[in-house]
């Protein structure tokens, strides 16, 4: 019996299954051989290949793009926290109560400013109020006692109070005011600014200590609350060295207060001086160093508009200062006369103001990659200068006004003539002086390196070289 054959056998002694697939392969070939020779068929077979390259490259990239995106979105929530933001949590992303208690506090707090909310806030200009009087007061302390004594005073009581509001200003730039732990530390700011406020007309007399105490009170009492609250946020090595400055001048501020006279007259200007140097310096402390002004991420926006607002509460107070003197004395054709000399002063600083500087200058701090600077030379200090001749220029309207036949002699009593005068002059002359150098913020600093090294130049030629020259010819000899 023969057994029945393989399939490969099979497979290969058959020639009926041989011959279909060498028809097949000469076909193909034909087939091929008529494509290449047909150029539209090879056109088209190109365009579909890379019609499908493009579609496989764009999947990959949208496959690659929504990994990255999955990605980012992880790596987002778990560092937001150490930014100082804040983000909604859901159940399938429930906030970490492993984190430190600065972490905990801004985000369940939501003290932090988001970026994009730099708009000024009904509670901000609530506690703008508070420096309404403050300045009220300043200038009613020069009216009734204007001595040189007095204007040295009142000017070291104005950079004080300027020196409270605004680093407040610098604070609330990162803090959000929509948050009631952040309005608790405005209000209770308040409280203390206004009781600083009432004890400006007696702060050289009986009520020193109270002054000083509650200055101490604002500048440390602020810098130790936003410091607990930035726990481990990049910005609180800032304010330890804000505390640590304040803390020392607030000793100064408390002993010459309490011992009054000169000691405390000393006392108060060595403190107020270094706490104005504290800033050009960079607030350097023991340890952890100085900071530059790229440390102090600010909306530069907001502290401008803030800034622009406080000029607006100085020249307030001339426009009340004005209209109580006119309303007292509206009968007397010359006060009528001093009255519109007056406003039309307050107007004229307004229009100097904010007609072109105040908005090219938000302008070019918003757009500037260190608006920290900007913010401490322009902001800072320079808008000091401007405030402080607005005050003055509601002081020499309310003298003018009350008194518009006045003519001042150096010999009146206690030469309060010449005070009255330099007032009078000093007041527009310092405003002027700071809007210049509010404009030229940028270029203040080039033109001072340049007459630095013209003025090294001219020593050099006219000291330096002949002496090295006597010297070469006496070696010579």
């Amino acid at each position: 019996m023969n057994s029945p054959p393989t399939s490969d056998n099979a497979g290969a002694s058959d020639p009926t299954q041989v011959l279909p697939s060498r028809q097949q392969q000469h076909q193909h070939q034909h087939h091929a051989f008529d494509d290449v020779l047909n150029e539209e068929a090879v056109e088209n077979d190109d365009q579909a290949i890379e019609c499908a390259e493009e579609a496989d490259n764009k999947r990959r990239l949208e496959l690659e793009s929504s990994q990255n995106v999955l990605t980012n979105r992880d790596h987002i929530n778990n560092n937001i926290d150490g930014l100082g933001l804040d983000h909604t949590n859901t159940l399938s992303n429930p906030p970490s109560y492993d984190q430190t208690f600065g972490n905990r506090l801004r985000c369940h707090g939501k003290i932090m400013r988001h970026h994009e909310n730099s708009k000024v806030t009904n509670v901000e200009l609530f506690f703008d109020l508070v420096f309404v009087y403050a300045i009220s007061s300043i200038s009613e302390a020069m009216v009734e006692h204007l001595t040189w004594q007095v204007v040295l005073q009142s000017l070291l009581i104005t950079l004080a109070v300027w020196w409270a509001w605004v680093f407040s200003a610098w604070v609330f730039n990162w803090l959000n005011p929509d948050s009631y732990l952040v309005r608790l530390l405005l209000l209770s700011l308040m409280l203390v600014n206004l009781i600083m406020s009432a004890a400006i007309h007696e702060a050289f007399g009986e009520q020193s200590l109270l002054f000083a105490g509650m200055y101490v009170l604002i500048q440390v009492g602020r810098n130790l609350a936003v410091m607990i609250a930035l726990h481990g946020h990049k910005l609180q090595r800032n304010f330890i060295r804000l505390l640590f400055w304040f803390s020392m001048t607030g000793v100064l501020w408390l002993v010459g207060g309490a011992i009054g006279g000169t000691i405390r007259n000393i006392l108060w200007t060595v403190a107020i001086v270094l706490e104005y140097m504290s800033a050009a310096t960079g607030f350097y402390t023991p340890v952890i160093g100085r900071s530059v002004t790229t440390d102090w991420e600010i909306h530069g926006g907001h502290l401008a508009e803030r800034c622009s607002l406080f000029i607006i509460i100085a020249l307030g107070e001339s426009i009340v200062v004005t209209g109580e003197t006119f309303r007292e004395h509206i009968h007397d054709s010359a006060v009528v006369g001093m009255f519109i000399v007056s406003f039309t002063g307050a107007a004229a600083m307004w229009w100097i103001y904010f007609h072109t500087a105040s908005t090219e200058a938000i302008n070019y701090i918003e757009r500037s990659n260190d608006p920290g600077k900007m913010g401490r030379i322009g902001y800072t200090y320079i808008h000091a200068l401007m405030v402080i001749g607005i005050i003055w220029c509601a002081v020499a309207d309310r003298i003018s006004m009350e008194d518009p036949h006045m003519v001042p002699h150096h010999d009146n009593e206690h030469g309060s003539g010449m005070v009255k005068v330099s007032v009078m002059i000093g007041g527009p002359a310092l405003f002027v002086l700071g809007h210049a150098l509010f404009r030229r913020a940028f270029s203040l600093t080039t033109t001072t390196i340049l007459l630095f090294l013209a003025g090294y130049e001219s020593y050099f030629r006219a000291k330096i070289l002949p002496t090295v020259s006597h010297l070469q010819v006496h070696e010579e000899v």
